[in-house]
């Protein structure tokens, strides 16, 4: 087993990015039902906090499908580009989001790369950052702020899904030969991170914060699919050739509720952070 083990780690990275686009553009239709409907309310509570306000320029970074970026054109009465890699994500977002927001096809490092220093008002990023790079985005997204401007984060912790990543490790385990695509990707433990990043780059934090939210599923299949429904299994439903899927996810199943099934079902948290620094 401990030879199996090792051997996950061996394999060359995938292309993470292509098949986190993959699976957005799949879901993208659904997307709003499943994901947003489940922090809506965070996101929404989040926006409030940040206080944009009317006549602020704003770019709403892994937009998805824009609702985060309706709800800052709504406060600012000014159109906010929202900017995201999924062309079907962006394709939901101008058919649903109104005329006030104006959406770009782009990975958000190379945009923020291409914007004028000092420029911003405010910069938000919702439930995507750990798909870039963290450090290298933060320090684009303060180079392009105006003084005193505002950046505001809100995404899944590295921990965020522990228990479903833990089952997944041990179904390919059993058969590392299976797995194709070694996922990597870039979220922060937590605020206390993010707070770190901020101080680094000369970011003043005004609120850091860490919470949890969480689902239950009838059974471990069923958390399955509303994983890969949510996007929350971005990437990593391609972990294995198309041939291998259902083997692979039938025994991931099986043991999410080996460990983890409840008289209610299996429950699935996603763990998160968030923060607002100034310039």
């Amino acid at each position: 087993m401990m030879g199996r083990t090792a051997s996950l780690f061996l394999l060359k990275p995938a292309d993470c990015s292509g098949l986190v686009n993959k699976s957005y553009d799949r879901i993208s239709g659904t997307y709003d039902d499943t994901w947003t409907c489940h922090m809506r309310d965070l996101t929404e509570s989040f926006i409030r906090r940040l206080d944009p306000r009317p006549g602020d320029v704003c770019v709403d970074l892994a937009c998805g499908t824009g609702f985060a970026t309706n709800l800052i054109t709504e406060k600012t009465q000014n159109t906010v580009v929202g900017v995201d890699r999924s062309e079907g994500m962006l394709a939901q977002g101008r058919t649903h989001r109104g005329d006030h927001c104006r959406f770009v096809r782009a990975d958000i490092l190379e945009y923020l790369k291409e914007q004028d220093s000092s420029s911003i008002d405010i910069v938000t990023c919702c439930w995507g950052l750990g798909y870039s790079k963290p450090f290298a985005v933060l320090r684009q997204i303060k180079r392009i702020l105006k003084p005193a401007g505002k950046v505001a984060i809100i995404d899944n912790s590295l921990f965020s899904l522990r228990e479903i990543l833990y089952c997944s490790f041990l179904a390919f385990a059993e058969q590392p030969e299976k797995l194709r695509h070694l996922m990597r990707f870039q979220f922060l433990p937590g605020s206390r991170t993010l707070g770190v990043i901020f101080r680094l780059l000369k970011i003043k934090p005004v609120y850091l914060a860490d919470g949890s939210r969480s689902y239950t599923a009838a059974s471990g299949a069923a958390a399955i699919d509303r994983l890969r429904a949510t996007g929350a299994a971005a990437g990593f439903e391609y972990a294995c050739a198309e041939d291998d899927a259902e083997q692979i996810f039938q025994r991931f199943a099986e043991i999410l509720e080996e460990k983890y099934l409840t008289a209610n079902g299996v429950v699935v948290t996603h763990r998160y952070l968030a923060g607002i620094g100034h310039k």
